[in-house]
């Protein structure tokens, strides 16, 4: 059995299969479903290879063998190879089974709604630093990073920060830990929503919400109410969406942060999805003068998902202009230019998932100007995504192109891109088994 050996484990990797308490053989058939669910064609595994990478006796493997690996246990590959710790407190025994995303993320919600429940409220500064420390580079990676990569990283620290406020604290020390809570739990609603399970994602920023409340920090409760809204957005209840842009509005009344400019660019996304082309005008050059005079804030500070720099400002406004027909020649232009902000990757602002998005909203503008060519040329890159960055908004914007190549039901190549974007979509993160 892989998880009765006498030996002390020799990697992290050893020690995670010792943890399953089961033969390579079963866990080498785990590898084999994991590769179809990522649709890795013929990529497979052997009970000895498998045990030969545990013991540290071969490192070598490909790129497929690491990204399933990387799925299958939320670690990149150099650290599941490297030697087992005892004392490295990264491979906590109570977090070492893999599971799947769905339940790793269900479990965070639940563990964030019963602490809300149990806890009235409450470590050293010292403690609380590196805690930050660690939920700044999360949140900084997390737009470049693939879900199932950094997933168990967000479930372990919230571990932390949520056991340290079991604790008796000091004022101060609590809202600081209860900051550090409502921004995991905001980064953790954006998985459920990649994802594709709003309602899971909704737990998570309600869990969010109490914790900005407990912190008593404005700036918090408007961005889990911005997360509020996109996640509304995406599961498709543009009026609801549109409530929680606006309620969020109130409480970013200082006008400190760029949380401004992403509610109003949100509102201009939930009027368009109502086909309301004055309301979306209106919404986003209020979101273009409040990007403007922004003063960062705190939360900014965080980078990824807890700011809205000029790039993500211009892929919400490609989005929302590329779904109306009468603001095709705004879309068009608008849409280049998110592209073109997204193309350095070295940028702080990039964002594999906003460049993805804005390309398709170039390709559904160009359509609107029955240009079939002009459409294809900037979906290449996005059917060249990963699987697992195929994420729940990548799918349901590229469906709009699918229904709007429609019109050009005659043309072979309009076919072939339809084909291409079916094969997309199976294949995408919301639709591996959970």
């Amino acid at each position: 059995m892989a998880g009765r050996d006498s030996q002390d484990p020799r990697t992290v990797l050893e020690q995670l299969l010792r943890a399953q308490d089961r033969t390579y053989e079963e866990i080498a058939a785990d590898f084999d479903k994991k590769a179809r669910q990522l649709d890795e064609r013929g990529v497979s595994i052997t009970a000895r290879h498998l045990r030969r990478l545990a013991s540290g006796e071969r490192v070598g493997t490909t790129p497929a063998t690491r990204r399933v690996l990387q799925a299958m246990f939320g670690k990149p590959i150099g650290e599941l190879l490297k030697a087992w710790d005892p004392d490295d407190a990264t491979v906590p025994a109570a977090a070492i089974a893999p599971q799947s995303d769905v339940e790793l993320l269900t479990m965070a919600a639940k563990k964030s709604r019963d602490f809300s429940l149990s806890k009235q409220v409450v470590t050293s500064p010292e403690v609380i630093d590196r805690l930050e420390g660690e939920v700044r580079e999360l949140a900084s990676v997390f737009q470049r990073t693939p879900v199932p990569t950094i997933l168990g990283r967000l479930v372990a620290v919230q571990d932390t920060v949520l056991a340290s406020l079991e604790l008796r604290q000091k004022p101060t020390n609590a809202r600081q830990l209860y900051f550090l809570a409502s921004v995991i739990s905001g980064i953790l609603a954006h998985v459920g929503n990649d994802l594709g399970k709003p309602t899971i994602a909704m737990d998570h920023t309600r869990s969010g919400f109490i914790w900005a409340e407990y912190a008593d920090h404005n700036g918090l409760r408007a961005w889990i109410r911005g997360i509020q809204s996109y996640v509304c957005f995406w599961a498709g209840r543009p009026r609801q969406s549109l409530s929680y842009a606006q309620s969020g509005a109130t409480f970013a009344q200082d006008g400190i942060g760029t949380t401004v400019s992403w509610l109003l660019a949100s509102e201009a996304r939930a009027w368009a999805a109502l086909g309301n082309a004055d309301e979306v005008r209106s919404a986003l050059r209020m979101a273009d003068e409040a990007n403007d005079r922004t003063t960062p804030s705190d939360l900014d500070g965080f980078g990824g998902p807890c700011t809205f720099g000029r790039p993500k400002h211009l892929y919400y406004s490609a989005r929302a202009l590329a779904t109306l027909p009468d603001l095709a020649d705004a879309a068009r232009d608008t849409a280049a230019l998110a592209v073109d902000a997204y193309q350095d990757q070295n940028d702080a602002d990039w964002d594999y998932n906003c460049l993805a998005d804005s390309q398709i909203s170039l390709a559904l503008a160009r359509l609107s100007f029955g240009d079939l060519d002009g459409a294809a040329e900037p979906l290449r890159p996005v059917f060249e995504l990963a699987p697992e960055q195929r994420v729940a908004d990548i799918v349901s914007t590229i469906g709009l192109v699918h229904r709007s190549l429609n019109q050009f039901a005659t043309d072979q190549h309009a076919r072939d891109l339809q084909e291409q974007i079916e094969v997309f979509t199976r294949a995408s993160l919301p639709q591996f088994p959970m």
